[in-house]
Formats: C-alpha cells, structure tokens, sequence
C-alpha cells in the first residue's frame, strides 16, 4: 500500500463518532431553500435542506457535513426535502410556507426563496425505507414533514416506516419481517423435495 499524503496531519474519526439521530420532532433552521431542476423528468421541485438548531442534536448535519472529507460532499439527503409546487401541490407548497410564516414572528413570504435560509421551522423526522447500492433494503431516520414550531411540543412521531411503495408498517414489525427473509431455514419444513417419481 502506498503512503497517504499528509497522514500525520490526518484527524483520526471513529466509526462511532455520529450516533444515528432518532426519530422526532426538531426545531430546525432552514440552511438551504432553491427551486431544483431534475434533468431526467424536466420537472422543478422546491429544495428545503435544514440542520438541528438545539438541543442535543444540535448542528448534527453541518457537523456531518464538515467531517466528509470526499471532493463532491454534499448535504446529508436526510435532512432535505423536495416539495412539489404546480398543479394539485399548490396548497402543500403553501402549507410548507404558512408553516415558516408562523414560526418565525415578523417574517411574511415575498417570493424571494433566499430570505427562508436561516429561518426556524419543526422538522419531523421519521423512519423511511430505501434501497441499498447492493439491492437489499435498510431503514434511515429522515425528514418527513414540516410542522410550526408552536406545534412541536404537541406531536407525536409514529414509529411507522414509510416502505418504498408508499404503504406504512410499524417498526418492530419491519425489523421481525426482515429478520424472517434473513433466515436461511425460514422455508424448512415447507419444502418439497422434487424427484423423478414427481417429473415423469
């Protein structure tokens, strides 16, 4: 193995250094907000990326953020949302809006998405299915909804995972599912043993 350029200048991290942020409702703070075009469906969503601004958690992403040492890092896809804004979606997209107006006093939307960054906001984060480079599937804890912060101390976040085609299963539920299809003797006892007899 070749030698790594600046090893002793390196920072040494822990494979445990960011614990896994649970499920719940956050005060966040709007980092990021940018109308985002998708090249293969010519569609334009509205980008909304937020971090944690107390608590604990305080800061989780941008800490995240700052430790990826990769050339293209980009912001934890957790912590950002794509909201839909033409046609039937118009009334979400202002819900999202109303939500920011009324928790921040003093600030009124004026179609100027940049004047969102730095503003206050719950952010609901809840588990959610995805596919994995390899094909399996796992579970992350990412945002959900939005929510005005006068609100937060009232919700409670569902232990549901939202699977990817849409439909919902409780966690434990999810995790004695996956557990089964890990079982390599899952289907003993249920199998028949084709021969010959049975062929011809």
């Amino acid at each position: 193995m070749e030698r790594i350029n600046n090893w002793n200048e390196i920072d040494a991290k822990g494979m445990d250094d960011f614990r896994g942020l649970p499920i719940g409702a956050y005060e966040c703070v709007i980092k990021d907000a940018r109308i985002n075009h998708n090249e293969q469906s010519g569609k334009d969503t509205f980008k909304v990326s937020v971090d944690i601004a107390s608590g604990e958690y305080k800061d989780y992403f941008q800490k995240m953020y700052e430790s990826d040492t990769r050339i293209d890092r980009k912001w934890n896809n957790n912590a950002v949302r794509y909201l839909a804004f033409t046609g039937d979606n118009v009334a979400y997209f202002k819900g999202f809006i109303t939500t920011v107006e009324n928790s921040n006093v003093g600030y009124t939307w004026d179609w100027d998405e940049t004047k969102l960054k730095g503003k206050k906001v719950c952010g609901v984060f809840q588990y959610e299915e995805y596919e994995k480079q390899d094909g399996t599937k796992g579970i992350k804890v990412r945002l959900s909804k939005f929510r005005s912060l006068e609100k937060m101390k009232d919700i409670e976040v569902s232990d549901s995972v939202k699977l990817l085609n849409g439909s919902y299963m409780t966690i434990d539920d999810y995790n004695e599912r996956k557990e089964e299809s890990n079982d390599p003797f899952k289907d003993f006892g249920n199998t028949v043993e084709i021969t010959d007899d049975i062929l011809d």
